[in-house]
């Protein structure tokens, strides 16, 4: 089994919708997958039950409402029974809350004793965990960091999400190998790999993508690649639709053909890393 969380300390740089396609994509293959998360916003949440919704004409809303306690992310850190809400055959959700925040005692979430009294199940379970990150650097976000094997950081266009927010991500989980850890080693064996999206034909975006591509044959254990910018995002999101379904109604040219397979490669490239 393999936990790739996605995180950066940025808004608006499609980190769910690569979670959602991910996890999708994945489940295409065969993987069973596991997809949670800690953001507030329960994005990841809404995403996943409005797919199930539209998929079994019902109503989001009323779905959201029934989700139970036990469906939710705040059973796993309170070490409680959790019941996971199954979307697709090969993809089970677990909620995020709102609260999840106000829950008490939150420096405890960041040891590993939550992780491990669930790790014997899961990994029976499922093949691949994908976990949806807020963009901080909460007791929260440390626990991630803690038990994933990837920490996906997605950056965009703009030289400062790399720059700057790439090397926060790396201190913090260098703070989270310090804090779990031995006399003589640490528990935490969480790398950082970098996936830059939405990355358009203007200017900024032709310098990211010559120094991604730069980056990604020297360091190709680091460096994941770019995925480009196009609307079949933004569109198969508002039709709580993966990519790789909303495929078959996007219509264009030979670029946009290359746009999915490259999307697909990378995505898969990142399962792999």
């Amino acid at each position: 089994m393999k936990i790739i969380s996605f995180n950066i300390e940025a808004g608006g740089v499609g980190k769910t919708a690569i979670c959602v396609n991910a996890a999708f994509l994945l489940a295409s293959k065969g993987y069973r997958v596991l997809v949670l998360g800690t953001d507030r916003s329960m994005n990841l949440t809404n995403r996943m039950i409005g797919y199930y919704a539209r998929k079994n004409d019902l109503d989001t809303d009323e779905l959201l409402a029934n989700i139970k306690p036990e469906n939710t992310v705040e059973m796993l850190f309170q070490r409680l029974p959790f019941s996971p809400i199954k979307i697709t055959d090969n993809i089970d959700l677990i909620a995020e809350t709102k609260t999840l925040y106000n829950l008490s005692d939150v420096k405890s979430f960041s040891l590993l004793h939550w992780w491990w009294d669930v790790e014997n199940y899961l990994t029976e379970e499922y093949d691949y965990i994908l976990i949806d990150t807020h963009n901080d650097q909460s007791e929260f976000t440390k626990a991630v960091f803690a038990i994933s094997d990837i920490v996906t950081a997605i950056i965009n266009k703009t030289e400062k999400t790399y720059d700057k927010k790439v090397a926060e991500v790396r201190a913090l989980l260098e703070v989270v190998k310090n804090e779990n850890r031995s006399r003589t080693e640490t528990f935490v064996n969480a790398r950082v790999v970098v996936l830059a999206n939405m990355i358009d034909k203007g200017t900024l975006g032709k310098q990211m993508r010559n120094m991604m591509n730069k980056l990604v044959r020297e360091y190709p254990e680091d460096f994941v690649g770019c995925i480009e910018a196009r609307e079949s995002f933004p569109k198969s999101d508002a039709l709580y639709m993966p990519l790789w379904e909303y495929r078959k109604y996007d219509k264009g040219d030979w670029s946009l053909d290359k746009f999915y397979r490259d999307t697909e490669r990378l995505l898969l490239k990142l399962a792999d890393m």
